[in-house]
């Protein structure tokens, strides 16, 4: 017990460290002390999960080695394109990503976790983030009308928060639904989802909107089979949206403002679609360095793929596709294979759709990313730490 306490405490400040990236922006640069904090932060919460990890263990499962190849080959790419572009910053990720990944995200880490280690990351994602959103409202409350943002540097960044902190509820929602807790479990994580809903609406984040209802869908069609199943959760839903609009009143209120005024200002892509297109016009093999977004419109390029492909080249984007392709149906196949022994089996494959659905509208790599990405470099590794069975192409 003592154990998975520690554990869920060093992977908090691990993903709560990692998104102090959030406070900042292009345009609102963080402090460089604030910088400082978060890799003192990520280093000494991995410092301690690599310590706890059994050293004899580790080591990666036969069919892992077709996810890993993948992984090494993109690492590659952006070793290339660093070289090729004279960028310290490219090869210094590309390092990372090469040696650091593997063995600290895809191995140690996972294996200190042992078998509840989808329930641990998912805890560790929501209190991870607890303190930013208490920090916002008590701060920064909403009602203003204006697009909410709370201590964040733009909405956006509250809205990939609090889609971050839904991952993490989720997959507490379903290990508690698989291990058939009562309403009084489910209770508390439903209020808290549509608390969080509510101020992604207030955020109006579009993307952060999609991958929650998304998560939902998974949830919904691979557990709730049966009439009895439906009205559990109909019933865990009415309570939780009374107890909102009961204890809520003032931020259903500042919603319905935000709602009237701000829909409309975000209209399209806003702008998204000129970067993407230029990006795609100007790509080549190995692309144009670290600086390529700064320097051509002065903020980033708001998708994970076209940020490689310019930054790193059409050769690592493509390696990155055939990744992302690859880690979708692994995590599934690991569901599968696991989903009568693990109640959050279903964890790798959720945090790997909401990582790739958030990746359409924000860039999410970089020397350690946002703490979304580090769930998903931990889910890989929950998934390529046991064996799947049968063959993987069943």
């Amino acid at each position: 017990m003592l154990r998975q306490v520690i554990i869920v405490i060093a992977l908090s400040v691990l993903f709560g460290g990692t998104s102090l990236i959030s406070l900042g922006s292009y345009n609102i640069p963080l402090d460089p002390a604030v910088l400082k904090l978060r890799y003192l932060l990520v280093a000494s919460s991995l410092l301690i999960l690599i310590l706890m990890s059994p050293f004899k263990q580790w080591g990666f499962h036969r069919q892992a080695r077709p996810l890993l190849f993948l992984w090494i080959l993109f690492a590659c790419g952006l070793l290339i394109s660093g070289l090729a572009n004279n960028d310290t910053t490219i090869f210094r990720d590309g390092l990372w990503q090469m040696i650091a990944v593997p063995l600290i995200l895809f191995n140690a880490v996972p294996k200190a976790m042992k078998e509840n280690a989808n329930l641990l990351m998912g805890m560790g994602l929501f209190l991870g983030h607890i303190p930013y959103i208490v920090t916002s409202l008590v701060s920064h409350p909403p009602g203003n009308g204006t697009l909410y943002r709370g201590v964040f540097a733009n909405s956006n960044q509250m809205g990939f928060t609090c889609a971050t902190m839904s991952a993490g509820l989720f997959i507490l929602l379903i290990g508690a639904w698989s291990a058939k807790k009562d309403v009084r479990y489910l209770l508390p994580i439903s209020v808290a989802l549509l608390s969080i809903f509510v101020l992604i609406i207030l955020a109006n984040s579009r993307t952060s909107m999609i991958v929650c209802l998304i998560m939902f869908s998974v949830f919904f069609s691979e557990f709730v089979k049966n009439p009895k199943a439906v009205k559990k959760l109909l019933a865990s839903a009415t309570v939780a949206v009374s107890a909102v609009l009961l204890f809520g009143g003032e931020q259903i209120e500042a919603m319905n403002k935000t709602l009237n005024n701000n829909f409309e200002a975000k209209e399209g892509l806003s702008g998204r679609d000129h970067i993407w297109g230029q990006t795609l016009d100007e790509s080549d093999l190995l692309g144009h360095g670290s600086n390529y977004f700064q320097l051509n419109f002065g903020l980033g390029g708001h998708n994970t793929i076209i940020e490689v492909i310019g930054q790193n080249g059409i050769i690592a984007a493509n390696l990155l596709v055939a990744f992302a392709i690859a880690s979708l149906f692994y995590t599934y196949a690991y569901f599968k294979t696991y989903a009568k022994e693990d109640c959050a089996a279903l964890a790798p494959f959720l945090i790997t759709v909401c990582f790739w659905f958030l990746s359409m509208a924000e860039g999410m790599f970089g020397s350690l990313g946002n703490a979304m990405t580090l769930a998903y470099m931990l889910s890989i590794g929950i998934v390529i730490s046991r064996p799947l069975s049968g063959n993987i192409q069943d």
